[in-house]
């Protein structure tokens, strides 16, 4: 992949954040750094980005597609009361599993983010 500025500041937008955002607020973040950016360009960047294996996209049921930098395997909880997403730091949802073609796996979990739970005890 050739340098490209745009590619550059969309990635380092993205690295900025744990939230997991969407293109509005990525397209949002970059056009502080390169106000002439346009929503194509931010599209066409975070494709690339994927398709080098540098960001994840992170797809939740019912909501915008968002992105990560944190390519590491982890899995993620969709808040069902806030629709945050958050990354789950545990090794209980590592998948390990011998079948051919699978080269890896996504484990997505719904329920209640620690900020929804503690609305809904009080």
């Amino acid at each position: 992949m050739r340098y490209s500025k745009q590619r550059e500041t969309v990635y380092s937008v993205l690295c900025a954040t744990d939230a997991h955002p969407d293109v509005a607020y990525i397209y949002r973040e970059t056009r502080k750094i390169l106000p002439d950016i346009s929503l194509g360009t931010v599209y066409r960047n975070l494709n690339e980005l994927v398709a080098e294996g540098l960001i994840k996209r992170v797809s939740a049921e019912g909501g915008a597609e968002r992105f990560d930098a944190n390519i590491e395997p982890h899995a993620h909880l969709v808040c069902v009361g806030c629709g945050k997403i958050t990354d789950v730091k545990s090794s209980r949802f590592n998948l390990t599993h011998e079948l051919d073609g699978v080269v890896r796996a996504e484990v997505t979990l719904y329920g209640l983010c620690d900020a929804c739970r503690q609305n809904r005890s009080e």
